[in-house]
């Protein structure tokens, strides 16, 4: 198994397993009844299986030797595997149904915890020595390395004062050399100053001369402006004047034009009037012809109605006919029935009296007989009989069960031999499945002697 790896947050985790090795003291009431009819169920179970195995035997030895090997080695393997099978289901099922097997895997497990939770102890020991190994060699590997920090800052301190001299000395030449070339940078200032002064003055006398020249050309513009206004003022006098004659023309032409859609319009109405007294000529035309049309129509839709009319009373006329030639036939035919059920009536009225009849002459035979006493004879014996058949079912039945459960209590004391045997030799491989170091941490009195010699495990 895996070493459980961490650190301990409680100190208490730390102490050994403990084990529950007591029994329950919850009882739980067993019926008997059951338990007695399962056992039962059981041992016939197990004897139907025995019986359905010899069979299964024999059958094989019947076989012919000739069978193919292959086919043989099938089986065979089949066989194997479907043991296999079985043998690890009943042995998962004895594990689960057995209490003592339950306790010792639980035993296993937590032996096998326990030799983790040990092993985990022994390596957290190791690991604290070695951290404290660790940490005093870094202490003594620091205090040496503090001592060559001293040591090399000592020197950087030297360094940095003969840096500082230099860096001095280089700054008492820097800042002569500085005002040096102040001075001659001033002068140059001034040489500089008087020829900017100069150059100034030459750009606003240019700048005058310029002014002058603009204030010369906007008074030339305001002047032509002027001018332009002047001669844009007789233009459009020149254009009213003419747009007046225009319009003059204009109205003359538009009332040529309303007198010639008056006279187009007279003669529109004169061409509508006349067409509309046509149309309503036509139109009186037309409604005398519809009108005769629907006068026909109607006559010829009434003659067709009465002629309908006619001819549905003659079918109703006719139907009539028929439904009572049909009752008078039904009448006829329930009239017979009737005449025959009074017959059939009157035979067995008749039947039954003869029946009678004979039932009270076959009494009277009877009894002159007088064979009362021989029936009562028969009777009695027959009880008896029936007594004695009944008394011997049950010593058969009792015997029968006697035997069943002797045979039952029998087969219950080899199956639990064999039981017994299951559960040991299960045992026997739950401690050979687990490693021999987790055996050493299991309670005392789960390993007896035998098993500690077989697994060669000394007593602690």
């Amino acid at each position: 198994m895996a070493t459980m790896s961490g650190i301990w947050a409680d100190p208490r985790d730390a102490q050994p397993a403990v084990f529950a090795t007591k029994a329950h003291k919850r009882f739980v009431p067993i019926d008997e009844d059951k338990l007695f009819r399962t056992e039962k169920h059981f041992c016939k179970t197990l004897i139907e299986a025995d019986q359905i195995r010899k069979v299964q035997a024999m059958e094989k030895k019947r076989l012919p030797k000739t069978v193919n090997a292959d086919l043989l080695l099938t089986d065979e393997l089949k066989q194997l595997k479907r043991q296999e099978f079985l043998d690890r289901k009943r042995r998962q099922q004895l594990r689960n149904d057995c209490e003592e097997l339950r306790q010792l895997a639980e035993q296993l497990r937590l032996a096998a915890i326990t030799k983790d939770l040990e092993e985990h102890m022994r390596e957290v020991n190791r690991s604290r020595q070695l951290a404290n190994h660790v940490k005093l060699q870094g202490l003594q590997r620091a205090e040496a390395e503090r001592q060559q920090q001293l040591a090399m800052e000592q020197e950087k301190e030297l360094r940095k004062k003969e840096q500082q001299e230099e860096l001095r000395k280089t700054l008492i030449s820097q800042v002569e050399e500085r005002q040096k070339c102040r001075q001659s940078e001033y002068v140059q200032t001034l040489a500089e100053r008087e020829v900017r002064m100069a150059i100034q003055q030459q750009i606003e006398e240019e700048d005058r001369e310029l002014q002058l020249e603009l204030q010369r050309l906007k008074i030339k513009k305001r002047d032509d402006i002027i001018q332009f206004i002047e001669e844009k003022r007789e233009y459009e006098a020149l254009q009213k004047v003419k747009l007046n004659e225009d319009n003059l023309k204009a109205f003359e032409i538009q009332l040529e034009d309303a007198k010639h859609r008056e006279e187009m319009e007279k003669a529109r109405l004169e061409a509508i009037r006349k067409q509309q007294e046509i149309s309503s000529r036509i139109g009186q035309q037309v409604l005398e012809v519809e009108n005769r049309k629907r006068q026909r129509d109607n006559v010829l839709l009434d003659l067709l109605q009465a002629e309908y009319k006619a001819k549905g009373d003659e079918r109703y006329r006719q139907q009539l006919q028929q439904e009572q030639l049909e009752r008078q036939r039904a009448r006829q035919e329930l009239e017979r029935y009737r005449a025959e059920a009074y017959e059939r009536h009157l035979e067995a009225v008749r039947k039954k009296k003869e029946q009678a009849v004979d039932k009270d002459s076959f009494s009277i035979d009877i009894h002159a007989c007088g064979d009362n006493e021989m029936l009562i004879r028969q009777q009695r014996k027959e009880h008896g009989a029936l007594l004695l058949s009944m008394i011997e079912e049950n010593n058969r039945k009792r015997a029968e069960a006697a035997a069943e459960n002797i045979q039952f209590f029998n087969l219950k004391a080899k199956s639990d031999a064999e039981r017994q045997a299951r559960i040991e030799e299960e045992r026997l491989r739950m401690l050979s499945s687990v490693p021999t170091e987790i055996l050493k941490y299991l309670p005392k009195q789960v390993l007896s002697e035998s098993d500690r010699k077989y697994f060669n495990v000394q007593k602690q």
